[in-house]
């Protein structure tokens, strides 16, 4: 599940491992492995990534390429649908269907960061059926559901690319970085739990420890101990949204093996503690 999402509706099993639901109000920044679609259902937001500021407005959709960082900024109590996408699923037949080339500059991130989609392009229309017709489908999950959510996932991409809103740069040394990067936050995913050190991330993958501190940097604007923060308060925040289980349990599933530590961190970063998150 993306780390950014709340309420999520489904988590199927499928070639793109869908996921969908609705983010929530955080003025912070946010960085995933997956790809996302946002659509904003009502309100508007700025989209801040590291080439500038882009304003969302009712209807528009957005796309976030893998390992992008950004920020939405809330500027009206925006209400987005998001559907988020993972490729590296090792049980998926994506590859059977979507050119490698198209798998590899997604994964490696040797493609346009981000792309904005208005409710004025023709393709709008089209791509919103996608986003919908998928999140219906994962939601009420009738007789062979996956193959709809393939086919539109599938249309959406067709969408981005043929109408070059995402489009395939020749960056090898780029591409580089971002398998680095790769690698390390794939290290950082399966261990955030374990009290992780850059040290430890860096023996592990084979990356001196300057240089991880140098990827986070350069690739997600953040540095290594903000990422491994950020992904442990928002895998709390889901908890604390979408279980009963007691708060000092969702802080040792998240990584926290001190409850005071985990409330004065989450406060800082949502602006709430976790039982007053919680309620709200």
């Amino acid at each position: 599940m993306s780390i950014e999402l709340l309420n999520a509706t489904s988590a199927s099993n499928s070639a793109f491992r869908v996921v969908c639901g609705t983010m929530p109000h955080i003025d912070k920044s946010l960085s995933h492995h997956e790809a996302l679609f946002g659509h904003i259902k009502s309100g508007m937001v700025t989209l801040e990534t590291a080439d500038g500021a882009t304003q969302l407005k009712q209807d528009d959709i957005y796309f976030i390429s893998p390992n992008t960082r950004y920020k939405l900024i809330n500027k009206s109590e925006a209400d987005i649908d998001v559907i988020t996408i993972n490729f590296t699923n090792p049980a998926a037949v994506t590859q059977d269907y979507l050119p490698q080339s198209i798998i590899r500059a997604l994964i490696n991130g040797n493609c346009t960061g981000y792309a904005k989609i208005s409710s004025t392009e023709p393709p709008h229309n089209r791509i919103l059926h996608c986003i919908t017709t998928a999140k219906k489908a994962e939601s009420e999950k009738p007789d062979f559901f996956q193959l709809l959510v393939y086919g539109k996932m599938y249309e959406a991409f067709y969408e981005l690319f043929a109408n070059k809103y995402v489009r395939i740069v020749d960056a090898e040394s780029k591409s580089k970085k971002y398998r680095a990067l790769q690698r390390v936050t794939n290290y950082i995913d399966e261990h955030y739990i374990d009290g992780l050190s850059l040290d430890e991330v860096a023996s592990a993958t084979g990356i001196s420890r300057y240089y991880v501190s140098h990827l986070f940097k350069e690739l997600m604007d953040t540095t290594f101990v903000g990422y491994v923060n950020d992904l442990r308060l928002n895998r709390a925040a889901m908890l604390l949204m979408t279980s009963d289980s007691p708060i000092i349990e969702i802080a040792a599933l998240s990584g926290f093996n001190n409850l005071s530590n985990f409330n004065r961190a989450f406060k800082l970063h949502f602006g709430k503690t976790p039982s007053a998150y919680r309620k709200s």
